[in-house]
């Protein structure tokens, strides 16, 4: 079977190779009649839909040794992105750093430019598994693009936005964070106009991670982005991934004709990396249908196609695949044998980051090396020259060639603090609103102290929600939405202390917490709250509606005089809070609370959290609301 997947794929190659071959002689031989402006613009329409053709088409144009700069760099993108897709990984490495060196020899290039040229060779350094050169670039294109305007600026910014998440979804296992830098590059896109199915589908796969149920809608978005810019390369990706989603929720049918067309394409395009997913999909539809053995076939086909390449991603979802298969079979020895090839698969990633650091470290030594050289050489002429002491001059060599070492060493340390910086104040804040996020919120919850002991003071959590949210994304866009989301966090902050705990935690919701609080203060911030976030929005310019919110609290410790055990803690008075905002949400323009007293008598925890009201009617808790 293996076999006859090869000779496939040699014979898939056959007529784009011989167009690169035809294309590049004939254009080194004898230069076509368009222009130069001409061929780089079709290179660039056709390097994700026929990513052969512009392989041919670049190196024919890259043939001219009289091409001028600008041309040749955007050549040299539309080469190593279309060498990329085809699996040509080392090709795009040597393609990014060229286009790095020639940025580099030409300060004169415009700044909007070159951060095109930079982010492209950073998503041809990202895509084959060269993470640290690429993040380098990335906070290189950031800083750029931070002192430049423009939508040529932003563009640059969604760029970096989508490849961080990348980082975050393929290499740190956080699909959350990523998912928070999509929807920052998502609003910047809208808000310039800008139509990117493959941010949609990298949205739509993260969405998968997160097992979100609206997984499959994302899917739908993308696809139908993708059709409308015709890019048939996202478009059939995104195919085969809602296959896999359809899979895993029972509809095979369809979701094995989706996969098999999807492969079809991909293997006249071609598209390796895409080929290799879309049979991992295949082998759990196999699967699912009860073709075990058929479906092991296929991940193994699908892995012997991906040997040699650096398809980091694309390997594990096979090698899950090929573990699932030998699951279903009962092979428990081959289970534990792929489960350890899976390891080391990903251990092997994080060594290659590790080198990736090392090589780098090392070539700047082997630059003050060759610095130490010249150094030595002039002091000798020096020597020569004027009869100097030699051992003074050898003890102030030596002296030199420390302190650049330590000055090379704290710059190199610095690089590293300021990167790592970024990406933490990018992954705390929620890009929408401006306050802190559910992680960050949830950190600032676990460091409040225990409160003071006062009689019947205690920390109280407010959560908020907007009344009828669905009709304004319904009615007047999500654009409309997200206006009303970062006013209403404005007044929220404006209406909170500056000791309170304001963060958005999901959706149209956003949490409070106060410290050290009795009940009736508590029902008193929680009507402050409810009047100063209701009132006039600008949904549309000119055009303003009247908004109101639901509010639910509780304390923690849930009882005064209970400081340990599940009630004493935040995600309890969470989730008593959630129940109190369900009830005030019934009403809407209004607030509940539930407030434990001394002890729970003979209710446990979790028959309060089951029915906070009978428990408010037998007396162990006290309910509120307002107004």
């Amino acid at each position: 079977m293996i076999d006859i997947v090869r000779r496939a794929h040699r014979r898939r190659l056959i007529v784009p190779l011989a167009l690169a071959l035809a294309t590049a002689s004939t254009w080194a031989a004898d230069p076509p009649a368009q222009t130069v402006e001409a061929a780089v613009e079709r290179c660039l329409s056709v390097r994700r839909s026929e990513p052969q053709t512009a392989i041919a088409l670049a190196d024919g144009v890259l043939a001219d040794p009289a091409l001028a700069i600008e041309p040749r760099i955007k050549m040299l993108t539309c080469l190593g992105d279309a060498a990329r897709i085809v699996g040509q990984a080392e090709r795009a490495i040597d393609v990014a750093n060229e286009v790095q060196a020639l940025v580099e020899a030409h300060p004169e290039l415009p700044p909007a430019f070159v951060l095109r040229a930079l982010s492209h060779a950073g998503a041809m350094l990202h895509s084959a598994g060269r993470t640290y050169q690429a993040e380098q670039l990335y906070a290189r294109v950031n800083d750029i693009a931070a002192s430049q305007g423009g939508n040529d600026a932003i563009v640059s910014q969604i760029v970096t936005l989508i490849n961080i998440g990348l980082i975050h979804a393929d290499y740190l296992d956080s699909p959350e964070a990523a998912d928070e830098h999509y929807r920052r590059a998502l609003a910047l896109a809208e808000g310039i106009g800008r139509k990117d199915a493959t941010l949609l589908y990298n949205m739509a796969i993260n969405q998968i991670r997160m097992g979100r149920p609206d997984a499959l809608e994302a899917l739908q978005r993308a696809e139908r982005l993708a059709e409308e810019t015709n890019n048939v390369l996202i478009r059939t990706r995104v195919r085969a991934a809602r296959a896999g989603v359809l899979a895993e929720r029972g509809q095979i049918a369809e979701a094995r004709e989706l996969v098999e067309a999807a492969l079809k394409t991909q293997r006249a395009l071609p598209d390796p990396e895409g080929e290799a997913a879309s049979l991992a999909v295949l082998s759990t539809v196999q699967r699912l249908s009860g073709e075990k053995n058929v479906a092991l076939r296929t991940a193994e086909d699908a892995l012997e196609a991906l040997q040699g390449t650096s398809s980091q991603k694309e390997k594990v979802q096979v090698l899950e695949a090929k573990i699932a298969a030998e699951a279903a079979l009962g092979r428990t020895d081959a289970v534990l044998a792929s489960t350890r090839s899976l390891h080391a698969l990903q251990m092997n990633a994080l060594k290659e980051q590790r080198l990736e650091i090392l090589a780098d470290l090392q070539a700047r030594l082997q630059d003050a090396s060759a610095n130490r050289e010249l150094e030595r050489l002039r002091h000798q002429s020096e020597i020569q020259s004027l009869s100097l002491d030699k051992a003074r001059l050898t003890r102030n060599f030596t002296i030199a060639m420390l302190s650049l070492l330590a000055i090379a060493a704290i710059a190199f340390g610095l690089m590293q603090y300021r990167r790592h910086r970024l990406l933490r104040e990018l992954s705390a804040i929620d890009p929408l609103t401006g306050l802190p996020n559910r992680r960050t919120a949830t950190s600032q919850l676990n460091a409040l102290a225990v409160p003071n002991g006062r009689s019947d003071a205690r920390h109280v959590l407010f959560l908020i929600d907007i009344d009828h949210f669905k009709r304004i994304n319904d009615n007047y866009g999500h654009h409309a939405g997200d206006g009303v989301l970062a006013d209403l966090s404005g007044r929220l902050k404006a209406a909170c202390r500056p000791c309170d705990i304001v963060a958005r935690w999901g959706g149209e919701e956003f949490l409070v917490a106060c410290a050290d609080l009795n009940c009736d203060q508590a029902a008193a911030v929680a009507e402050r709250l409810r009047q100063a976030l209701a009132g006039d929005f600008e949904l549309l310019p000119g055009q303003t509606r009247l908004l109101t919110v639901s509010v639910g609290f509780a304390p923690f410790p849930f009882f005064s005089g209970i400081r340990n055990g599940e009630a004493s803690g935040w995600p309890y008075a969470i989730r008593l809070a959630d129940r109190a905002l369900y009830a005030a949400k019934i009403r809407r323009n209004a607030w509940a609370g539930f407030w434990g007293g001394h002890d729970a008598g003979e209710d446990t925890p979790d028959q309060i959290l089951e029915s906070p009201g009978s428990a408010v009617i037998a007396g162990t808790i006290t309910g509120l609301a307002g107004p």
